[in-house]
C-alpha cells in the first residue's frame, strides 16, 4: 500500500469514528448544529486562499451565518516519532484560518518525540495515538469486581508513555489521547470536552 494510500486509510478511520460520536449525539451536540467534514477548507488571510485540512466539525448557532467552533483534526500516519516541526506546522494552520474559537487535535499512529508532545501541550493541541493492532495484546482475566474497576482506572504514566514511545504496546487499549490538562481512553469523552470548553 502506498504511503498516500495507507495515510488516506488512517484518515477515513479517524473520521468514521468522529461521524459515529457526532451521529450518536455523545459529544453533547445536535446533530443539527454540528457537521463534520473531510478535507474542508477554510480561508487564510495570511495564504489569501484556503487551507485544506483533514477533518473538522463547525458547531452553528442557531441562524447564524459562520460556525461559533471549529475543531480541527491533523493526521499523520507516521512509523516514526512525529517531530516538533509538524506538530509547529500545525499550529501555524491553525493560527491562519480566520475566525476566533477554534481547537486543534492531532491524530497520529506513531508517538511524538518530547518536545512535540511539550509543544502540544504549551499551545492547546490535543493528541490522540491510535496503535496499530500489532502494538495491541488482548488479554483475558479472571476479574473480580474490585479488580475491574481498577482496571478502568486512567494511568497518566502509561498515557504518557503511550504517546512518547515508538513500540509501547498497549494492554487491551489502542486509543490513548490528551488535551486540556487531561487523559482520554476514547474519542466521547476527549470531543465532548475539546468541544465544550
Amino acid at each position: 500500500m502506498s504511503s498516500v494510500a495507507k495515510g488516506n486509510a488512517f484518515e477515513n478511520r479517524v473520521f468514521a469514528a468522529i461521524t459515529n460520536e457526532l451521529g450518536n449525539e455523545r459529544l453533547g451536540l445536535s446533530p443539527k448544529s454540528a457537521s463534520a467534514f473531510q478535507k474542508k477548507g477554510y480561508y487564510s488571510r495570511d495564504r489569501d486562499t484556503d487551507i485544506i485540512v483533514d477533518i473538522s466539525i463547525e458547531v452553528w448557532l442557531p441562524d447564524a451565518d459562520r460556525w461559533s467552533l471549529l475543531w480541527v483534526c491533523e493526521c499523520k500516519d507516521y512509523g516514526s516519532a512525529i517531530p516538533v516541526d509538524d506538530v509547529e506546522e500545525f499550529k501555524a494552520k491553525l493560527d491562519q484560518i480566520a475566525g476566533a474559537n477554534k481547537k486543534g487535535v492531532m491524530a497520529v499512529t506513531g508517538a511524538l518525540q518530547q518536545g512535540a508532545l511539550k509543544y502540544a501541550r504549551a499551545n492547546g493541541i490535543g493528541i490522540v495515538r491510535l496503535l496499530p493492532n500489532d502494538q495491541v495484546e488482548h488479554l483475558v482475566y479472571f476479574m473480580t469486581p474490585a479488580v475491574m474497576e481498577e482496571s478502568m482506572r486512567l494511568n497518566p504514566n502509561e498515557f504518557y508513555r503511550a504517546l512518547t514511545i515508538p513500540g509501547f504496546i498497549g494492554k487491551n487499549r489502542d486509543f490513548y489521547a490528551e488535551g486540556q490538562g487531561y487523559i482520554f481512553g476514547s474519542w466521547q469523552p476527549m470531543l465532548k470536552e475539546m468541544l465544550h470548553a
